[in-house]
């Protein structure tokens, strides 16, 4: 199989049960819409709710894991296993995945927590883990559908690569400064440190774990890096449990950094 077409033909596809957990997640998805907009009318846009971050995040889990199953990347990292036969033995696979998780720790255990507020908030430690690998899960699963789709067009793995750090650099700058920092994270950015967490956590981090997809397409692989990624910055920014009593104002400034 050639570096270009890892989810060639995979649409739709995965294990027999995926099909009915898929409608589960169309109903999950619509319920969740009534309650949303329902709950939504009764609250004042300008202050963070705990109780609908957690509700908007789900929304977009449904979105995503949908997505993930239409592309492809769901069924392909279900039915692949996480460390493919022959890779034990591979020693530029072992150096490379030893790398993914050095950077992994380093950027998201040691170096991102550095560079976060968390403005007093109590650790809900059991939400907030849940949350993060859900937002992990979900995030990996859908980077790799945009590769996903990339392939389509028979670029060169680094091609893809390339163009998939362009499409998530303008992804990434609109929809996570212009509304998931907003509505579903609580304030945490300080714009003296957003840089560094880009160039020192983020960068490194997508660098190594795009190496490992381009030159192996280990996908089970790509998204447990994400979900450990997600869920120490989920921890690390206090993410708060639906049911916490905190509720600051929130603007693009929230997102923006301090």
């Amino acid at each position: 199989m050639s570096p270009t077409d890892y989810f060639a033909g995979a649409a739709f596809g995965g294990p027999a049960w995926l099909r009915w957990a898929m409608l589960a997640v169309i109903v999950m998805g619509v319920g969740l819409g009534g309650v949303f907009f329902a709950a939504r009318a009764n609250h004042d846009p300008k202050i963070y709710s705990p109780r609908l971050a957690w509700i908007r995040a789900w929304l977009y889990y449904c979105f995503v894991l949908l997505f993930s199953w239409v592309s492809g990347a769901l069924g392909y990292v279900l039915t692949n296993p996480l460390v493919p036969a022959g890779r034990s033995s591979d020693a530029v696979w072992l150096a490379l995945v030893a790398l993914c998780w050095a950077v992994s720790v380093w950027g998201y255990v040691y170096w991102w927590p550095r560079g976060t507020l968390t403005h007093g908030r109590k650790l809900y430690l059991l939400p907030a883990l849940f949350h993060g690998v859900m937002w992990g899960l979900c995030a990996g699963l859908l980077y790799l559908s945009m590769y996903a789709m990339l392939e389509q067009f028979k670029f060169p793995g680094i091609v893809n690569a390339l163009l998939l750090v362009g499409v998530l650099s303008a992804y990434n700058l609109n929809y996570q400064v212009g509304w998931w920092d907003i509505f579903v994270s609580p304030p945490h950015n300080l714009r003296a440190t957003n840089n560094g967490k880009v160039a020192f956590a983020h960068q490194p981090f997508l660098i190594t774990s795009l190496a490992l997809l381009v030159m192996y397409g280990d996908g089970g692989m790509y998204v447990m890096l994400t979900v450990f990624a997600m869920a120490c910055s989920a921890v690390a920014m206090r993410f708060p449990a639906p049911w916490a009593d905190y509720s600051p104002e929130v603007s693009r400034q929230t997102a923006m950094g301090e």
